[in-house]
């Protein structure tokens, strides 16, 4: 299929059975797939010899593929279906983590955040800050202990791993028509408002730690096992020293303590919360979180997005997580609170506007405009963020 034709609904959608199993949001999109009648294969991993013979056959043909919702060890499995066939796109989320074949050789690089795009034109680094060398697990498991332990082996040789990317990229043409995004989607359904009685004024919800291994040559290895999500654990660590002053949910300091596992559980957490501490990382990422949090009728406080969701402005309290000194977290706290009931009513009022927005059929039909050449509408990038159709438009080439 060439490049300038592609075609989101006759194209063969290969998604993760696993994770279709264990998470609401790639089972509500396949389902909407579906519904517009495109073909969607349910991955189950070489182990199921039925279900790799099968996709085995389907590969034979000259069908353009899409991959979606696949963990490394899924695309490790699949890639020597696709290493000679090739004539696939593929949708990352977390793209410093996908094997470099899969990006170098996919059709169409979609991304659910757009930083992957501003990294890949050049208009932003993959982390704009330095995250601490030691990374201290938040909750102990034994990937958390692994990436700890391997964090310093990780730094001793990135400088050689690094070198090695920097020469893969100057060799890399530059292809900005390549670069799509589609954000993530919501369900409405998942997301209904209640009436709970406020128990928490400030709330964590989410994990403090997130270590990555860096596989992607656009991302440098001295961030492998590196904590990215510093920023929000900063944050929570100045908060929660007031939590005299102030009710603080802070899973870490329960017993046995971790973030919330049902989806019943996390939005009643939310919903009896004036504020959730909210952070896309030192890798300025936007998250379904934030979506979620906002469509729950609750504000943030946290670092602001830089590329992504320009509605936030009206649900967040702003905080830079890295500077802020301890002496001025309590004032600051005390001016959330009190701007807490327009906060409250701007995430209402957005509430809808956002099921619509972030509805995947719609995500859908913008993705295609995307590939036919259309811009990203501003109601999903903040003014001023460069697009790959501005590249293109102007004939800009990198070495």
């Amino acid at each position: 299929m060439s490049r300038d034709r592609l075609s989101l609904n006759k194209s063969l959608w290969i998604c993760g059975g696993f994770r279709c199993r264990e998470i609401l949001y790639p089972r509500a999109e396949t389902a909407a797939l579906r519904e517009r009648g495109a073909n969607v294969f349910l991955f189950e991993g070489r182990k199921d010899e039925k279900n790799f013979e099968e996709l085995r056959r389907i590969l034979k043909s000259d069908v353009h593929v899409i991959l979606m919702w696949l963990r490394p060890s899924d695309l490790k499995e699949i890639f020597p279906l696709l290493r000679d066939r090739k004539n696939f796109s593929i949708i990352i989320d977390d793209w410093w983590i996908i094997p470099q074949w899969f990006s170098r050789e996919a059709s169409y690089i979609i991304n659910r955040m757009y930083n992957g795009v501003a990294v890949r034109l050049g208009e932003s680094k993959f982390v704009t800050a330095s995250p601490p060398i030691f990374v201290k697990p938040e909750p102990i498991s034994p990937y958390a202990l692994a990436s700890a332990a391997l964090r310093f082996p990780a730094l001793a040789i990135s400088p050689f791993v690094d070198f090695s990317r920097a020469q893969k990229k100057r060799a890399e043409k530059f292809q900005p028509e390549r670069l799509l995004y589609l954000p993530y989607s919501i369900v409405p359904a998942s997301l209904p408002l209640a009436d709970e009685k406020i128990q928490f004024d400030f709330t964590l919800t989410g994990s403090t730690v997130g270590v990555w291994l860096m596989r992607d040559i656009y991302s440098s290895f001295r961030h492998a096992f590196a904590n990215l999500y510093y920023d929000r654990q900063r944050l929570m660590n100045l908060i929660s020293q007031f939590d005299s002053a102030f009710k603080i949910y802070d899973w870490r300091k329960i017993s046995g303590g971790h973030p919330p596992v049902s989806w019943e559980d996390y939005t009643k957490l939310i919903r009896q919360s004036r504020y959730v501490i909210a952070s896309g990382g030192l890798h300025n990422a936007a998250l379904p979180k934030h979506l979620e949090y906002a469509c729950l009728g609750v504000p943030m406080i946290g670092p602001n997005t830089i590329f992504e969701y320009p509605w936030l402005d009206e649900c967040l309290v702003e905080v830079d997580a890295l500077n802020v000194q301890s002496g001025q977290i309590k004032s600051i706290l005390e001016q959330a609170m009190a701007r807490h009931p327009q906060l409250r009513d701007n995430c209402l009022k957005w509430r809808e506007r956002l099921f619509k927005l972030f509805d995947f059929h719609c995500l859908l039909d913008m993705l295609q405009a995307q590939a036919d050449g259309e811009r990203i509408p501003s109601d999903y990038l903040r003014a001023g963020i460069k697009q790959p159709a501005d590249f293109i438009k102007s004939g800009v080439t990198k070495s």
